[in-house]
């Protein structure tokens, strides 16, 4: 729950956000009830390989914020470096939040994947099993829609450290 917190806290308007991927995850799960299991294992395979993506993309995170300019005065490199942390401190948040969101994607399509129907027929209960169902197939969607909006975050903030990275590089350059 704490990376639910601190990921929402990076948000401008969480709430809103929450409010609009709910409802889209519930259009998404009303017009689309059933996920095809190609299209799961696919999904699978996915959240798989962006999960260790981010853990690398952490790793490029602490090392760019040993990288910092030494040329220039104390008072500046201090300045820079708090900036620097507290952008990575954001982005490892971010990151965080979108390892959680594609581990729970992961675990709700395997139990999509699985098979209950020996299980219902047992306990002849349809309407517990259509429930569960759904309410399983909405978690997957708000879930999926939650590791969108944290990937675009992160590369949102990718983006600004990176350029920033390379203008400081081209400003050593020009020095020269």
């Amino acid at each position: 729950m704490l990376v639910l917190k601190e990921y929402y806290c990076t948000k401008k308007h969480p709430l809103f956000l929450l409010v609009l991927l709910i409802l889209l995850a519930m259009l998404l799960t009303f017009f689309i009830p059933i996920i095809p299991e190609k299209f799961v294992n696919a999904l699978i395979a996915s959240f798989s390989i962006f999960t260790a993506l981010s853990f690398n993309l952490l790793l490029l995170l602490i090392d760019m914020i040993k990288g910092i300019d030494t040329n220039i005065s104390i008072k500046s490199r201090e300045e820079l470096q708090k900036l620097k942390l507290e952008v990575m401190n954001k982005c490892l948040k971010i990151i965080s939040a979108s390892i959680l969101f594609s581990i729970t994607d992961i675990i709700l399509l395997l139990l999509i994947s699985c098979d209950f129907k020996k299980l219902t027929d047992l306990i002849n209960i349809k309407v517990i099993s259509i429930i569960v169902n759904n309410l399983l197939i909405f978690l997957t969607y708000l879930f999926i829609l939650l590791f969108f909006d944290s990937l675009y975050s992160i590369l949102k903030i990718m983006h600004i450290l990176i350029t920033k990275e390379v203008d400081n590089k081209k400003n050593e350059f020009n020095k020269e």
